[in-house]
């Protein structure tokens, strides 16, 4: 019967040692976290970027993880700590557009389990209307996808910045927030985790826009938030 050969197949792969996964990401297995994204994602030397405080957070409670990406460290220099797994996919000024005209080599040199999807900010500096930063989005996520279908993408709304336009920010975070919900129509694994929230861009940034420690651990602490669950 078939019910009696699925239970001598779980039992199997029990035995064999294949971990329960939770959303896609087998538990048990070494976890690939691709942190995907622009200046926020990069930060600057000798800033840590919210990646540092974010892999501590996770090893230091046993989570066994792998951050990969083209990228090492921070850009245009060294960060101030090294002691942390420094690749990552952070690009200064990159727009979703950018996104897209990487994510084919991207996808297949990281094969990630996890993405950390913070793009769009730029967009809207660069006046790229949001229905276009919507289908730039969904193209990433489904390239990822292709390459790996259980991936488990984890998209942004991106921290605010001094001098935003509020507007444009406001259509950016609802055009994200309905890419998600037809990706996951679509069978994709989306969640979204809301960096804007307890951010506060002249107290939580260097410059006006990039985060300073306080705000790099914001950052940190709510995709912890989000990978404690994927993870446990």
């Amino acid at each position: 019967p078939k019910v009696a050969l699925m239970k001598i197949r779980n039992l199997a792969l029990l035995l064999m040692g294949v971990g329960l996964c939770f959303g896609g990401v087998n538990t048990q297995a070494q976890v690939r976290i691709l942190p995907l994204g622009d200046s926020v994602t990069s930060s600057m030397a000798p800033h840590l970027s919210y990646r540092y405080w974010l892999w501590h957070l996770l090893t230091d409670r046993g989570f066994d993880v792998d951050f990969v990406g083209t990228q090492w460290g921070v850009a245009n220099g060294a960060p101030a700590q090294t002691d942390f797994d420094m690749n990552h996919e952070g690009h200064l000024g990159w727009t979703t557009a950018d996104g897209v005209q990487s994510i084919n080599s991207i996808a297949s040199a990281t094969v990630p389990d996890i993405v950390l999807l913070d793009l769009g900010a730029n967009d809207v500096g660069d006046d790229i209307p949001h229905g276009v930063s919507k289908s730039n989005l969904m193209t990433i996520i489904e390239t990822l996808h292709a390459v790996n279908p259980g991936v488990v993408i984890v998209m942004a709304l991106p921290a605010p910045f001094v001098g935003q336009n509020r507007r444009g920010m406001s259509q950016l975070r609802g055009a994200i927030k309905r890419a998600a919900k037809i990706e996951r129509r679509a069978g994709v694994r989306v969640t979204v985790v809301n960096l804007a929230a307890g951010f506060n861009p002249r107290r939580d940034t260097f410059d006006g826009t990039h985060p300073d420690e306080s705000g790099e651990k914001k950052i940190a602490r709510r995709y912890f938030n989000v990978l404690r669950k994927l993870l446990r």
